[in-house]
């Protein structure tokens, strides 16, 4: 039987082609991590045009904004981001990579969707409110995702902690619950300062920056024998000191990222890495100095949520699909790297129930996954290879999040043919139904305030004796073209 509230999604039906053009303009516009100007703009013109009331720069965020409809409890929230990646600019629509600017921008994760299909869930709550019901939909506009952790920094400011629970969504092969965890992290810049001296003519009165570097980069590497399984250390050189070999790097840098599954492990770890630098700066007698760029905790799950808004998907239903649809989705499959598919074997692998590991293996080659992935209450908790910064609004506020079927299977992430499919049918229907999911799951929440109460009772038992780690004050958003 269809829940009463789901008439209310009609807001979104009248509103899909504006909802669609406002992804697709902000797709032709991709913009990096807390350089969304364009695309914060489009999407705050769109509150204010369907009578929300904004915030710009949110919690001391330059492109961060909330807007919200509606007055006291209960008080939900959705997620939207809108960062694009750099380097992944590509040609609309066609299945093979080509790109009009090389080493531009392009929406790499389908950000583009992430933020309107948030704010047509937003936009059908707000109608439920308009008939008198009790409560406040509020829709957050969180930049630099990728690289940035924006929200770990509207966090810091004082975000998200008002909210009875928080939904969000992101674009995937699949339509499910993400019911497992993510990785926790800290990134900081590391810059050695050496001794610049003529390497040939008086080498002894050199010291360098560069050796420096290449030696921390060689310990942290000997390092990943004594970390846990699911712990990771990865690094960019930026600076090498120069181009001429002929003299002693007097300065050397590295962008480092360290992750593992819990917050605190991830900061023990942090701890591991200074002191390998120290010991490479006291190696080469050089100096050594690091900036922290940002940091993101691990998604703490709330099976409470999840189960609310796995009805609210199987309420709402998938999206239905044209032959057409389903034959473009196998060319850009067969586009996919070898082992693409292993994200769906893992899906198999992670269920408990017989006749749900007998139903995921029947399906394994469809063209398009046009089904829910069972969601079973009783389940391992995984971690993730990724990071999200969406693990900082779940240590503060009960937190879900699904993923719904955008993209072709096999698709990789942060590549050329999520940027190709980002504008297609495929994508909009997957956008559109997210939305859907999401503002039932929150009204059904509205209706029924002991979900949410039961929500909190999960959440607070999850955080019991646990400490967040937030930004440290003084650190300020850095836009990923300028580090």
């Amino acid at each position: 039987m269809d829940h009463e509230c789901k008439k209310y999604l009609s807001a979104i039906d009248e509103k899909e082609e504006k909802l669609c053009q406002l992804s697709d303009s902000i797709w032709d516009h991709p913009e990096t991590a807390f350089t969304e100007f364009l695309s914060e703009k489009a999407q705050i013109d769109f509150f204010l045009s369907e009578g929300f009331t904004v915030t710009e720069k949110a919690y001391g965020v330059e492109t961060a904004f909330y807007a919200e409809y509606g007055s006291g409890s209960p008080r939900i929230g959705v997620l939207g981001e809108y960062d694009a990646l750099s380097g992944l600019d590509q040609v609309s629509g066609i299945v093979e990579k080509k790109s009009e600017k090389p080493g531009a921008c392009g929406h790499g994760c389908g950000h583009n969707l992430l933020g309107v299909g948030a704010a047509a869930a937003a936009l059908a709550v707000k109608r439920y409110l308009e008939e008198g019901h009790p409560g406040t939909i509020v829709y957050y506009g969180c930049p630099g995702e990728e690289g940035g952790s924006g929200k770990a920094f509207m966090a810091r400011n004082g975000a998200f902690r008002d909210l009875d629970c928080a939904l969000t969504w992101h674009p995937s092969t699949f339509n499910e619950v993400v019911k497992d965890s993510t990785l926790a992290n800290f990134q900081l810049l590391y810059t050695f300062h050496g001794t610049a001296a003529h390497a040939a003519a008086c080498p002894e009165m050199g010291r360098s920056a560069l050796d420096a570097l290449e030696l921390m980069n060689v310990g942290c590497n000997f390092l990943r024998e004594h970390m846990s399984e699911k712990a990771r250390v990865h690094y960019a050189i930026t600076d090498t000191g120069g181009y001429s070999p002929n003299v002693v790097q007097d300065q050397a840098k590295a962008i480092y990222l360290v992750r593992a599954p819990k917050l605190g492990e991830a900061h023990n770890l942090l701890e591991r890495v200074h002191k390998i630098a120290k010991g490479a700066a006291l190696m080469t007698e050089t100096e050594v100095s690091y900036e922290l760029i940002k940091s993101c905790a691990n998604v703490v799950s709330n099976r409470v949520l999840e189960g609310v808004i796995y009805n609210a998907m199987c309420e709402v239903g998938v999206p239905e699909y044209t032959e057409e649809e389903y034959g473009k989705s196998a060319a850009y499959s067969a586009t996919a790297p070898a082992g693409a598919g292993r994200d769906y074997i893992s899906r198999i692998e992670d269920h408990l129930i017989p006749e749900n590991v007998r139903f995921l293996k029947d399906h394994a080659q469809d063209r398009l996954y046009d089904f829910i992935v069972p969601y079973e209450e009783v389940h391992r908790v995984n971690v993730e290879g990724g990071s999200s910064d969406v693990g900082d609004v779940s240590w503060q506020c009960p937190t879900a999040w699904i993923h719904t079927a955008t993209w072709a299977p096999k698709t990789p992430g942060h590549s050329w043919q999520v940027v190709s499919q980002g504008k297609s049918s495929v994508a909009h229907k997957g956008m559109l139904y997210a939305g859907k999911s999401m503002a039932l799951a929150a009204m059904m929440l509205m209706e029924d305030t002991s979900l949410l109460a039961a929500a909190k009772a999960e959440f607070d038992e999850t955080m019991a004796g646990q400490t967040y780690i937030p930004i440290p004050d003084g650190i300020r958003p850095k836009a990923i073209n300028r580090i």
